[in-house]
């Protein structure tokens, strides 16, 4: 069985195409139709099927896809072994939740790169309840992000300390008051996905104290968010770091309530009994020096 076969299996499911799986790789995409028909047949079973435009697997192929990675990582393994083992090199890729990324990543990164720059990091902004599922199926080497419940069976987690999550509006927000059960509040709350730990602890709150909300505008961009609230258009929950220079020059306000202020833990996490590679130990290292 080829590895090269098994790489191009892991790039089609981690892209979401041949097409792009084969720009990734430097192939051409007939190439990766071939590299994925000669390992169905090596196999017997056939591993995707599409949906819509995107390639996805099927049930032998999700079988199959953690066992590829496994012998993948394995054969990496040997490879940095016989390079001496201790230099970092090859692929890491990391999942971080936005807020993270955004806003406390850059010193990690910077220093990554100036010390590994031989490995190629890929970093992807991901929801913390898709993260452990991603270091589960070996799609990334590492996840951080806020806990939320996160499986310690099958996880290595370590605590990368916590960050209050407050209430934010702007100056002229026209009902502060969210502590008052049992009201209807003429206001809109602006925040992200539905799975957003930040927006299911909010809306756990304000349902156990009968607030009622008018409107909540549903964005993807923190950025975007902490603009909106700024203007006025409604209010949001997220961690103080995210807007230390808004609240330091007035353009914002933390607004007094039970929820605000509430810490939220950040963990980074890696499959249990996988091999920590010299790239993900160094960038842990990383970690463990600039958010603990």
């Amino acid at each position: 069985m080829e590895l090269k076969n098994l790489r191009t299996l892991q790039a089609v499911v981690d892209q979401g195409s041949y097409q792009r799986a084969a720009e990734r790789l430097g192939y051409t995409q007939s190439t990766i139709t071939v590299q994925i028909q000669q390992l169905e047949e090596e196999l017997g079973v056939p591993l995707f099927e599409r949906v819509g435009r995107r390639m996805a697997l099927t049930e032998a192929g999700e079988r199959i896809l953690p066992r590829a990675r496994e012998l993948l990582a394995a054969a990496d393994r040997l490879l940095e072994c016989g390079k001496g083992g201790q230099v970092p090199s090859g692929t890491l890729r990391v999942d971080l939740a936005e807020t993270l990324l955004c806003y406390r990543m850059q010193p990690v990164i910077r220093a990554f790169r100036e010390r590994a720059p031989q490995v190629r990091l890929v970093i992807r902004d991901c929801n913390c309840m898709r993260i452990p599922q991603g270091v589960r199926d070996g799609s990334c080497d590492l996840g951080v992000g806020y806990d939320m419940d996160w499986n310690r069976e099958s996880l290595e987690v370590e605590s990368l300390g916590s960050y209050d999550i407050v209430l934010l509006a702007s100056p002229d927000f026209p009902e502060p008051d969210f502590t008052t059960p049992g009201q209807r509040k003429a206001v809109s709350l602006v925040t992200d996905e539905p799975d957003s730990i930040f927006r299911r602890r909010l809306e756990d709150y304000l349902r156990r104290r009968e607030i009622e909300l008018d409107v909540t505008l549903e964005l993807w961009s923190i950025e975007t968010i902490k603009r909106c609230v700024m203007s006025n258009l409604g209010f949001t929950y997220l961690p103080r770091f995210v807007a230390e220079e808004e609240l330091a020059d007035g353009r914002l306000v933390e607004l007094e309530a039970p929820i605000s202020g509430v810490p939220a833990p950040a963990l980074c996490a890696w499959r249990k009994g996988r091999w920590v590679t010299p790239a993900m130990e160094l960038f842990l290292e990383l970690l463990r020096k600039e958010l603990t």
